[in-house]
């Protein structure tokens, strides 16, 4: 079993190219997160992949309360891996997973792989910029294979956390008061297509009167509104106009 969480198609080409491998089923966090579907149960033996992006150096806020809801059981047959993807701080999302998992099913997981990637935070990272973006794309299937061979040989690698506790928390920090809604902003190109809603794994966001409106204070900060729009109406403070949009072109949404 893989489960991936993915706005913009980095995790989610890398569930793929793990389980074309492996041939290990690959769910979606968001479909289970929105269905309700919480168990995890691996069969005897059977392996378990986390592929999970890095915000702000720690767990999106969907996946945290997602492991949190969800029934883990897990055995000492299972092998338990994690494959973070990042663009420039990998941060301690592997160490926060490692917790939860303790906490929850009184083991950690046995691996963890680290995968860079494109950035797709917009607010930094200008991706009309081609060379950067196929760089970033070549460095990831330049990674993958090595990680894909540790998963099938199941290879006990850990990552610790790259940051101490004082930064960590300053790094919550600011992931809390980033993901507030208010943030974003929809120009006059907009045409009320609903594609942004569709993408918003919390559903956080409604169209009414033809316009998208964020309905609840804070979200994942995913931008996946912002990346799915087809006239990139929407921008996430002044930052993020004219950066582009992305989405991994080696997967489908």
């Amino acid at each position: 079993m893989i489960l991936y969480f993915s706005s913009t198609g980095n995790c989610k080409y890398a569930a793929e190219r793990i389980a074309a491998k492996t041939g290990d089923q690959v769910t979606s966090l968001t479909d289970a997160y929105q269905s309700g579907e919480f168990s995890i149960r691996p069969e005897e033996g059977e392996s378990l992949g986390f592929v999970l992006p890095t915000y702000f150096g720690v767990l999106p806020t969907i996946v945290a309360d997602f492991l949190e809801k969800a029934e883990l059981r897990l055995d000492d047959s299972s092998y338990v891996y994690t494959v973070d993807t990042y663009g420039f701080h990998y941060g301690n999302v592997a160490a926060e997973l490692a917790k939860i998992l303790r906490r929850k099913t009184g083991r950690e997981q046995d691996a963890d792989f680290l995968l860079q990637s494109v950035d797709n935070w917009v607010p930094n990272f200008d991706l009309t910029d081609e060379a950067y973006v196929q760089s970033a794309l070549d460095k990831a299937d330049q990674l993958l294979p090595g990680i894909i061979e540790g998963i099938v040989q199941k290879k006990r690698v850990r990552v610790k956390g790259e940051w101490p506790a004082p930064m960590l928390m300053m790094m919550k920090k600011a992931y809390k008061k980033a993901s507030q809604t208010k943030n974003f902003t929809v120009n006059d190109s907009c045409v009320g297509c609903g594609k942004c809603a569709a993408q918003c794994p919390l559903g956080a966001i409604t169209v009414t009167e033809g316009r998208p409106h964020w309905s609840k204070a804070s979200c994942t900060l995913c931008l996946g509104c912002l990346h799915v729009c087809p006239k990139n109406a929407i921008a996430y403070t002044k930052a993020t106009v004219g950066h582009g949009q992305y989405y991994n072109p080696k997967t489908t949404r």
